[in-house]
């Protein structure tokens, strides 16, 4: 709570994105497979609080994965054992499928969008009181181009008027989806948050004025986020594009949290000293930005090496800034859910932060 309101702290805070992965310490320690945690409330929470128990992390976000709307739409989604749910049938074929959208009954329990709303109440009730908790939920633009496939939603837009009409028909749709989850995550899952993962906000696919015709206008993104916190939760922001559009989705929404990436090898993309800086933290505690990727591949010495590293540069560009805390250590994006995911490296990177994340 002191990270967030920019108070002066002991330490920087600490949450590398690890939510299916977290399924491989149930079972015992046998894990169980990605399709039984994300179907099934009680071992989606369990998996969770394990987690917690086992990192001591300083957020529990419930992140399931990008297709639980779609699916819910019609889209058909693919369910490997041990691998990231996505769609590989799509329920949209056609600029006349767009308007044919409905909204789905959430309460029904052969909805994911019920398991992951009673799946985050569960795990709330479990560890409200010891960490910050957050639901995580898609934006209308993602999910439709979840249900229909990117490539097609951005011809579409600008294919002809008709097209153009017909794209916002489903975006309308898919926003009164995402007002009937907010309202059950706040009424019933009741989180101290909820993340929002607006990821086409992102200069490598819309500019500014694309990017606020198609989400970032009020009737979308903008009323989605005055209801979330009419409805008595944190609004946050999970964006992993690698240009994001932070004036917009920072300097105008205000989130408490954003959580973001950053890919080096993209002129522009925005590292943690420079989104410091530039002023991005100033009313927003900023998360990110170690490469996912990492957890399967590095040894746990360069985890160490590279979380330390971080740790200093945060720590640095903050006081040169005059801000105490306001920078969560984190991955960049979801810490993958594969079995060949390296645990050690989830503690190591928990625990050298705790260390060396020393805010002067």
């Amino acid at each position: 709570m002191a990270a967030l309101q920019d108070q002066p702290v002991d330490r920087l805070t600490t949450y590398p994105i690890a939510c299916g992965v977290m399924r491989k310490l149930l079972n015992d320690g046998a894990g169980i497979s990605y399709h039984d945690w994300a179907t099934d409330p009680k071992k989606f929470a369990d998996a969770f609080i394990a987690g917690q128990k086992y990192f001591d992390m300083d957020f529990a976000i419930m992140l399931m994965d990008l297709s639980v709307m779609a699916g819910d739409l019609g889209a058909h989604v693919r369910m490997d054992e041990q691998n990231t749910p996505f769609v590989d049938e799509p329920c949209i074929n056609s600029v006349e499928d767009y308007e044919k959208l409905q909204v789905p009954n959430i309460k029904d329990p052969k909805t994911r969008s019920h398991v992951l709303v009673e799946g985050t109440r569960q795990t709330v009730n479990a560890l409200g009181k010891e960490v910050i908790t957050a639901g995580f939920i898609e934006g209308p633009l993602l999910v439709l181009t979840q249900a229909r496939g990117a490539e097609f939603v951005f011809k579409d837009m600008y294919d002809n008027e008709s097209s153009r009409a017909a794209v916002h028909k489903a975006l309308a749709t898919i926003t009164e989806f995402d007002k009937e989850l907010v309202k059950a995550f706040g009424r019933e899952a009741k989180p101290a948050g909820l993340v929002w993962d607006y990821l086409w906000g992102s200069y490598s696919c819309l500019g500014d004025t694309e990017y606020e015709e198609f989400e970032g206008q009020h009737k979308y993104a903008g009323c989605l986020n005055e209801l979330t916190a009419k409805e008595g939760m944190a609004f946050c922001v999970h964006n992993c594009a690698d240009l994001p559009h932070l004036d917009t989705q920072v300097a105008k929404w205000k989130p408490a949290i954003y959580s973001m990436a950053y890919y080096p090898l993209i002129p522009g993309s925005p590292s943690a000293k420079e989104s410091i800086a530039k002023g991005y933290a100033d009313n927003t505690l900023l998360a990110g930005n170690i490469d996912p990727q990492g957890y399967v591949r590095w040894k746990t010495e360069k985890m160490v090496d590279v979380t330390k590293k971080l740790c200093t540069e945060v720590a640095t560009a903050l006081k040169e800034r005059g801000l105490h805390s306001r920078y969560c250590i984190a991955s960049g994006c979801e810490v993958p859910p594969s079995v060949t995911t390296k645990l050690e490296n989830i503690k190591a990177c928990v625990d050298t932060t705790k260390q060396y994340g020393v805010v002067q």
